[in-house]
């Protein structure tokens, strides 16, 4: 089986399981949703996770045979003589701004290095005192001397707390499931994008980075099945490795 075959296997059952998704929280016919109950944001968001890294390894396995030439060299412009701020412009001239559809994030998110714990807070220090040290204020010998009190201050307004309806807002959900399904439908499209970014030099990529793929477990990875698309993503993790010598599968 080729692997454009293969691709096309696992691209239906991705494109199947964000189509459910999107009826989970009630996207459908071009519409949007502004806030979600927090339960369904959570499982949907879990789901979404693997079936993004699943997109993103189908796309490497297909963009792997792309091969791009550089670009022919353009001819330097010769310079007008009029320049664009000579030009009259009309009166409350408005261009119309075209909306743009979320562009689908082709590079899996590094994990973080750090500590895990936070760090312990220190107890009080202790009392102890030696010569040429400032007076401690604390003493009762100060508290003859005690100044005067400031006068009180001046209330803050109050503010009503928000009530906690137990909905979230879903926005960049939203972004998240569109970007990810028109990946899906358009995936060589995707693969030319990334192989445009593998062809440059490493200090000319945007991200700067070796690979589109971290090292280890991609994410959203889950070592027992949950869910249909978690033994999606291992096959399609496999099969962006597979034949690549500049990966290795750690997981």
């Amino acid at each position: 089986m080729d692997r454009i075959s293969v691709i096309e296997r696992w691209r239906l059952p991705l494109l199947a399981e964000l189509l459910k998704l999107c009826a989970e929280i009630g996207l459908a016919g071009g519409g949007t949703v502004e806030r979600v109950p927090k339960p369904v944001h959570r499982y949907v968001l879990r789901i979404l996770r693997t079936v993004e890294s699943a997109a993103r390894r189908l796309i490497l396995a297909a963009a792997r045979d792309i091969v791009v030439e550089p670009p022919p060299a353009r001819p330097a412009r010769a310079k007008s003589r009029t320049s664009s701020k000579d030009k009259p412009k009309a009166e409350n001239e408005v261009k119309p701004r075209r909306k743009r559809r979320p562009l689908f994030n082709l590079f899996d998110a590094l994990k973080r290095v750090g500590r895990r714990f936070k760090k312990k807070r220190r107890g009080p220090e202790p009392r102890a005192r030696y010569l040429g040290d400032p007076p401690d204020t604390r003493h009762p010998v100060f508290r003859l001397f005690r100044q005067p009190e400031p006068p009180p201050a001046t209330p803050a307004p109050v503010v009503e707390e928000k009530v906690d309806d137990g909905m979230v807002s879903a926005a960049n959900l939203v972004r998240r499931l569109v970007a990810v399904v028109d990946a899906l439908q358009d995936i060589p499209r995707h693969a030319m994008r990334l192989a445009l970014w593998d062809a440059k030099p490493k200090e000319e990529r945007r991200p700067e980075r070796w690979s589109p793929l971290r090292p280890g477990r991609p994410p959203g990875y889950r070592q027992r099945n949950i869910h249909e698309v978690d033994e999606i993503l291992k096959e399609c993790h496999w099969l962006a490795l597979n034949g690549n010598p500049q990966l290795d599968d750690t997981s």
